[in-house]
């Protein structure tokens, strides 16, 4: 599983990265400026916003520029999850715009990425402005942000159905660990919009790391967590070595938990997040399921790697740890599919490519374990499914670097 994880977070770099578009050093300054504030521990947009308002003004069909304005915009807005809760309606309509912009002049962009396409970056920022409706308790307004992102060109139905059959592969009333915008924020909006599986807690790793997301969790989504407010606000990393954890069950003491959990950060430390998880799942464990998006970094699903069983999309956590020499297969596995997607709308989004690969790594898990069982009629199997429902044709794949990689694997069975 690290493999594969290591795979497709280097397929994720190839592509945000390899694609640029050409300009003279004068035209690419805003966006320089753009990277320098990024980098800093203390960024001042304004100078960035100032160079790209007036090389758009010179080169208003550079669809590059527009993406970029867009991204400075939006960190003008909210920097980083902290402030998320605090973005304001104009500032997301301008961000939304350029954007907006970078799709009709190039419906597959071309430029240089930073971390969300066009696309998934509309999501994300009317996302966010919905999730800050939502902590100022203004349901209302909320459903509107969702709605006028989806209208906007967000919320794509690639993505959405992806989360849908993520959402799928959880047991009633479970509780689920994401990371990421593509993950998190439309599963916000299946949950508010389409009152899809809302009885499923969903809990942003990254987020934890904030104070206003907890105490959203706690009291807007009556999650059990036994920090009170204030101590939610001073709760912060800590230095760590590593030791075994162990959480009891309050209805019976006798049944425990434990396992090893070492320094998340540099090596020394355990973040605010990690900490919060650890209440969460302190307060939780014995009484709900809990699962973590497929392929979670140890990082941040604090070591429990080896307690995840693979149920396709998701990772559940069991008390018992898993053998890895059993030979199971997900039945949430049979019922994935892009049957209803649209392959061209498919193709003009590289986040939707990304995520929907997930259902060939799922496969891969399998067929990888099939074939180290030398269970190569299965493995055959597995892979005639896979190619059938997942062809290239529809889903390409991320690059070429990770379809060698799958070529590889299929070589083994045959």
């Amino acid at each position: 599983m690290k493999i594969i994880l290591t795979i497709f977070l280097f397929c994720i770099a190839h592509v945000s990265f390899a694609q640029t578009i050409v300009h003279t050093p004068v035209a690419d300054s805003g966006k320089l400026e753009f990277k320098k504030q990024n980098m800093a521990d203390t960024p001042d947009y304004r100078a960035a916003y100032r160079i790209l308002s007036n090389q758009l003004k010179l080169y208003p069909g550079d669809a590059e520029l527009h993406y970029f304005m867009g991204y400075t915009i939006d960190r003008m807005n909210a920097f980083d999850g902290k402030t998320m809760a605090l973005v304001k309606r104009e500032r997301t309509l301008e961000a939304s715009e350029h954007f907006e912009m970078v799709n009709t002049l190039s419906p597959t962009y071309s430029g240089e990425y930073l971390i969300l396409d066009p696309y998934a970056k509309i999501s994300s920022i009317w996302g966010s402005l919905a999730q800050a409706y939502l902590t100022r308790s203004l349901p209302d307004s909320a459903l509107w942000a969702f709605r006028e992102g989806k209208r906007r060109g967000g919320f794509t139905e690639a993505i959405l159905h992806f989360n849908r059959q993520l959402l799928g592969s959880c047991t009633k009333n479970a509780i689920l660990i994401t990371n990421g915008d593509n993950i998190t924020i439309p599963i916000w909006y299946l949950q508010e919009v389409e009152h899809y599986r809302t009885d499923i807690t969903i809990v942003d790793a990254n987020l934890l790391n904030t104070a206003w997301y907890p105490k959203y969790l706690k009291h807007d989504k009556k999650l059990d967590i036994s920090f009170t407010d204030s101590e939610i606000d001073s709760v912060d990393y800590v230095t760590f070595k590593k030791r075994y954890m162990t959480i009891s069950n309050p209805n019976d003491p006798a049944e425990k938990f434990s396992w090893e959990l070492k320094p998340t950060y540099y090596g020394a430390y355990i973040l605010k997040a990690d900490r919060m998880l650890l209440n969460i799942l302190k307060q939780n464990l014995f009484e709900r399921d809990i699962y973590f998006n497929a392929n979670s970094d140890s990082t941040w699903n604090l070591f429990l790697d080896r307690y995840l069983a693979d149920e396709g999309l998701v990772g559940k956590l069991k008390l018992k740890g898993i053998n890895p020499s059993t030979d199971t297969l997900s039945a949430n596995l049979v019922g994935y599919n892009i049957d209803n997607l649209d392959a061209k709308a498919i193709k003009r989004s590289r986040d939707a490519i990304l995520l929907l690969n997930n259902y060939r790594w799922a496969y891969y898990a399998v067929i990888a374990g099939s074939l180290s069982r030398n269970k190569k009629k299965r493995a055959k199997q597995l892979r005639e499914e896979l190619e059938i429902k997942f062809p290239e044709s529809k889903l390409p794949y991320p690059d070429k670097a990770v379809a060698d990689y799958f070529k590889r694997l299929f070589s083994k069975i045959d």
